[in-house]
């Protein structure tokens, strides 16, 4: 299932990133999915090696379910 997602960008941020979308010849959305996401990810994933891994979604997902059963 997709997850939506919001972001707010300082002005002199945005204006940095709409200039690098416009010299690629994207948009500022294919910009923020195709190059800064994944880039951040990477990013992200090499800062957390060695750490403690992410709670599942299936966990917090599971308490509800079972409550769902029990009220139902």
């Amino acid at each position: 299932m997709p997850t939506k997602f919001m972001q707010s960008l300082n002005p002199t941020v945005y204006t940095e990133l709409r200039k690098i979308a416009k010299e690629r010849g994207i948009t500022m959305q294919e910009l923020i999915r195709a190059v800064i996401v994944p880039d951040w990810m990477r990013k992200d994933e090499s800062a957390r090696s060695g750490g403690s891994p992410r709670r599942p979604r299936t966990a917090r997902n599971a308490s509800k379910r079972a409550r769902a059963r029990i009220t139902a």
